[in-house]
């Protein structure tokens, strides 16, 4: 269910807010993105229990308004059930301070985005697209040679991008247009990444020495699953391109992203199901 408020962050406007919210409902999750409610909505479908009801989703706008909502509503049982997920993002690779609670849960990747891309689902949705059987269909994508080739640009992308934020965060890192280190064809585009390398050169001198130390300790941290300390929206992109290769009716990245979230594997989510269970039955 969404609400129809735009959130104002101070204490009293949120509070107003909830405070009407969960007069009538019994389990409040709140989450970071704004405007992004039916996402989740959907995402929570597949991932929960069908008897499990989530009366409200709650989008805050961000990790700081995520974890101050937290500090309003986390522990205040007038306010009935709560649960709040924040994204992963380089939170661990960086030490930074992180809520421990069992109503509260970091995503173990990067964001939420980050647990979409699915070789099964991209099959289905581009099968009668190409009106193609599967097997074709999965000959014509190659979707295993695209992402043998893009995981590892982007692991050491991403890895560059924690290097900015360690050492000079005024230089734009993550929020960069994925397009920009991209092929048309969603391949990577590694003259792009190089035009980065040397833009940070010139406030980091020593940036390929701490880039080749950055990625094997976000691997240590975080694992080589796909996306698991890459922003998920590079990964759509990237599909969306490449989706596009193979088709002369062109798609767009909310078309694609859409069908993903309806056919999400749940099965990488099911700690935070288990958290939310946990948390309801205590």
């Amino acid at each position: 269910m969404n609400t129809e408020f735009e959130l104002n962050f101070s204490e009293e406007g949120l509070l107003s807010c909830v405070l009407f919210l969960t007069s009538s409902t019994s389990l409040t999750i709140f989450v970071e993105d704004a405007n992004k409610e039916y996402e989740y909505e959907a995402l929570f479908e597949k991932v929960f229990p069908s008897e499990l009801k989530i009366d409200c989703i709650f989008p805050t706008g961000g990790k700081r308004k995520l974890e101050e909502a937290f500090s309003l509503f986390g522990n205040s049982p007038e306010y009935g059930k709560t649960f709040f997920i924040a994204d992963g993002d380089f939170d661990i690779a960086l030490g930074k301070p992180m809520i421990v609670a069992s109503n509260f849960i970091y995503l173990k990747r990067y964001n939420i985005e980050s647990y979409l891309l699915n070789e099964d689902a991209i099959l289905k949705y581009m099968r009668p697209r190409l009106q193609k059987n599967l097997q074709e269909t999965k000959r014509i994508i190659k979707y295993q040679d695209w992402i043998d080739s893009l995981s590892p640009f982007f692991n050491k992308l991403f890895a560059l991008h924690y290097v900015v934020q360690v050492n000079a965060p005024e230089i734009e890192n993550v929020g960069r247009n994925p397009a920009r280190f991209l092929n048309i064809n969603g391949y990577p585009n590694e003259n792009q990444f190089d035009a980065y390398v040397n833009e940070v050169k010139s406030v980091i001198p020593d940036v390929s020495q701490k880039l080749s130390l950055a990625l094997p300790k976000l691997i240590d941290t975080y694992g080589l699953d796909i996306s698991a300390f890459v922003c998920g929206k590079y990964y759509v992109h990237a599909l969306k391109s490449l989706l596009n290769t193979k088709l002369s009716k062109k798609i767009n990245e909310d078309e694609v992203k859409a069908f993903l979230i309806t056919s999400i594997d749940a099965t990488p989510l099911s700690y935070v199901k288990e958290c939310l269970l946990n948390y309801i039955a205590s």
